[in-house]
């Protein structure tokens, strides 16, 4: 019940009233039509059943590619920890410090609604700190190839980095998002003489229970498909948490 209550909003108490208002003004005029319920599935269910099933998708896809970022990050810490046969304290420290920036930066990138350009390219800077980490550890006795591998796990990082990032820019069409927030919101209203016929030849309780209905489940739908559309916001209870990871945390792994 919890997670149900959180998809309606005042947008959708709006639409039930409006619905309703309708309603009753084609039942007091006689405006009343038996309208085939078919074209609820054709114009309306298939485009949000496939905007959400999109939405979702991309969402899956975003918990992959930061595992991959995050699960790269700790190979690095690793190779720092135990690669080399030496004192790698002070290298540890500075590369945690990048980790904590970086999360940080990526976490506020990731929920803006205007990401900017200058916080992207802070970002960037911080893989390059990374990568002049590894260069330190190479002058500590770090192999080449070793090096080279670390390298590798930076590029992992950076790669998914840059999919998360599309992730986040390019959702959706928004033609696809447009046309079914349109229909979403005013079906319940074009519907008020099929409402108001029901009222008619059966119960007028049951024409407004029926126009409540369906104005809850179609305002719904359109709810869960904005709050699954950008996995990174923080609003909803299915996205996706951009927390510092605990797998990286200095006190989890030590010598």
């Amino acid at each position: 019940m919890k997670y149900f209550i959180e998809v309606i909003d005042f947008k959708s108490i709006i639409v039930i009233s409006i619905a309703c208002f309708f309603t009753y003004t084609c039942l007091e005029l006689g405006f009343i039509f038996d309208i085939p319920t078919d074209l609820i599935g054709i114009a309306i269910v298939f485009p949000i059943v496939f905007s959400i099933n999109a939405a979702y998708v991309r969402r899956e896809k975003a918990l992959t590619h930061f595992s991959e970022i995050k699960g790269s990050a700790l190979a690095i810490r690793l190779a720092h920890m135990h690669w080399v046969n030496a004192d790698t304290s002070s290298h540890l420290k500075k590369l945690d410090n990048l980790y904590s920036q970086f999360f940080k930066k990526l976490s506020s990138y990731l929920k803006s609604d205007s990401p900017t350009k200058e916080l992207y390219n802070d970002i960037i800077l911080q893989f390059r700190d990374i990568s002049l980490q590894h260069e330190e550890l190479r002058s500590a006795g770090l192999s080449t190839s070793e090096t080279s591998r670390s390298n590798q796990y930076l590029r992992i990082m950076i790669v998914h980095f840059e999919n998360i990032i599309n992730i986040k820019s390019y959702r959706t069409p928004n033609s696809l998002r447009a046309y079914s927030k349109v229909f979403l919101n005013a079906f319940p209203i074009i519907f008020s003489p099929f409402f108001a016929f029901v009222a008619s030849n059966n119960s007028p309780l049951f024409g407004f229970a029926l126009a409540i209905m369906y104005g809850l489940v179609l305002t719904s739908l359109d709810n869960i498909q904005d709050d699954l559309e950008d996995p990174f916001d923080g609003i909803g209870s299915d996205d996706i948490s951009l927390e510092f990871p605990d797998m990286l945390s200095p006190d989890l792994i030590t010598d």
